[in-house]
């Protein structure tokens, strides 16, 4: 998992996107890590960890290796390591990742699909200690 900088006040200190109150209608497509913090309608494809950010109104199809949710996110996403839902995330999507991380006290409606092939195979074994039914 990538190291998260974090500002002084316990965000992320990811170089902003769109800052609040900014809008954008399109393709973000993003070659390192970065911080949305405005509005974004469209597609936003990232090659590193994508942050969006307690303000952030993001109306989209998300593409990238990390996703990590503090605002509000309505759409679809597909990340090849993790999604993150922070304390203050509102997600309505569609998400797909071998990794979800829901924290306490957060918001998500939808679907989530995750890889039933893991590189750990006691992950995805039953924790319950009964076998499953054939």
């Amino acid at each position: 998992m990538p190291e998260r900088p974090q500002d002084p006040d316990g965000g992320s200190a990811l170089p902003s996107l769109l800052r609040s109150g900014a809008r954008f209608d399109g393709l973000v497509a993003l070659r390192e890590s970065g911080r949305i913090d405005g509005c974004v309608s469209g597609e936003i494809v990232a090659s590193d960890l994508l942050w969006i950010g307690r303000s952030a109104r993001v109306d989209a199809r998300i593409e990238a290796p990390e996703i990590v949710i503090e605002g509000e996110f309505d759409g679809e996403a597909c990340a090849s390591g993790r999604i993150e839902l922070l304390r203050s995330a509102r997600v309505r999507a569609r998400l797909d990742t071998p990794r979800l991380v829901l924290a306490e006290g957060c918001f998500f409606e939808g679907r989530c699909r995750t890889d039933a092939e893991s590189d750990h195979p006691a992950e995805s074994r039953p924790q319950s200690g009964l076998s499953p039914e054939p």
